[in-house]
């Protein structure tokens, strides 16, 4: 009876702790000691109600929060973020119909939409202006990332902004189990440190199958391992056919490297994004990108990292973490992208 007595007190202890977790509608609330215990299987999840929640507690459902300049240093809110684009952000009740209406911008400037479903699923980004409608094969919400083109003036990019509308029939908050954030953090952190591995074992396609739907031609690539360590190492990521990403271990910071690569053209634009070990960038210069770089006579690139001031495309990599790492984006790959070319393999130590 004594050992039955013990079980049975065990069982209402789980049980209290269980019933302790309740659904909140920001991130100030998420987290919580008696919330659920993230692991492997569910982090991709609970990260993405942890980035609905954090634009919801700002700006509510329904509503942009628009990024009116450049990422800067101090407000990151994501790892392995860029100044490539712009960004605006929404969370977006879709459970009775919803659409986003983006407006007109000049031919050649770079405007995308893209929808991240409540599971971190990814859908196929819309480009350049239009209304554009809204759903989900998971939950009543989505959360939308609009990015545009950098080389717009502030005053540019602020007008489109404020243009940019949404039109939901539903205005229901999104809500979210509590969690754990000591499990939480132990789970990400260990998913972070598979990335090396995954770099090691599959070369350029690393990140193939980390950003997919089940609704397209994408979940074959799918994969429990990729989803996992995608949502860890770049949330919001987008689909192989919008943007293929290059992710590099880390360098020591120290040591100047360069790479010298043909142009990709690519139907949109190139961009290389320096980080520290921890995955943020820590420079006011970040970033080179085609839309920035200085060519080469020959018509090829040379992008430097930490190499001194006078050395051509230049971004410094000293930082408090002793490392850096990259990210080469390729927004709307070239076919010679899809078909294997990758600029990483050119990174090589200048003495």
């Amino acid at each position: 009876m004594k050992k039955l007595a013990l079980v049975v007190l065990g069982l209402s202890a789980v049980s209290l702790s269980s019933y302790a977790a309740e659904e909140v509608s920001t991130l100030t609330e998420f987290f919580n000691a008696d919330g659920e215990v993230t692991t492997v299987d569910n982090y991709a999840v609970y990260e993405t109600s942890r980035q609905y929640l954090k634009n919801q507690e700002l700006v509510g459902v329904n509503k942009f929060l628009h990024k009116r300049e450049l990422t800067p240093t101090d407000k990151q809110p994501v790892v392995r973020m860029n100044r490539d684009t712009y960004y605006s952000m929404a969370v977006i009740n879709v459970s009775q119909g919803a659409t986003i209406t983006l407006p007109e911008i000049p031919e050649g400037k770079y405007m995308s939409m893209e929808v991240i479903t409540e599971d971190h699923r990814i859908q196929p980004m819309q480009y350049g202006s239009g209304t554009f409608d809204l759903s989900t094969h998971s939950g009543d919400h989505v959360y939308v990332i609009v990015r545009t083109d950098a080389t717009f003036t502030k005053d540019e990019v602020h007008k489109i902004q404020d243009q940019m509308s949404i039109d939901a029939k539903a205005d229901a908050e999104f809500m979210a189990m509590q969690v754990d954030e000591k499990s939480f953090e132990k789970v990400e952190k260990n998913l972070k440190m598979e990335m090396p591995k995954l770099l090691k074992r599959d070369g350029a396609q690393a990140t193939f199958g980390m950003f997919t739907s089940p609704e397209d031609a994408s979940k074959e690539m799918f994969t429990k391992e990729k989803y996992a360590v995608g949502a860890a190492i770049g949330w919001g990521g987008a689909q192989l056919d919008d943007n293929i990403y290059e992710v590099s271990g880390n360098f020591p910071a120290d040591t100047c490297h360069q790479a010298t690569f043909d142009d990709p053209k690519n139907q949109a634009f190139w961009s290389v994004t320096v980080y520290n070990k921890q995955g943020f960038m820590f420079g006011e210069v970040a970033n080179v990108s085609s839309n920035t770089a200085e060519k080469n006579a020959d018509g090829t690139y040379t992008v430097s990292f930490g190499c001194g001031d006078d050395a051509v495309n230049n971004i410094k990599t000293e930082n408090d973490s002793g490392v850096f790492n990259l990210a080469f984006r390729h927004y709307i790959p070239s076919q010679k992208v899809r078909d294997g070319f990758r600029v990483l393999p050119y990174v090589k130590v200048i003495n």
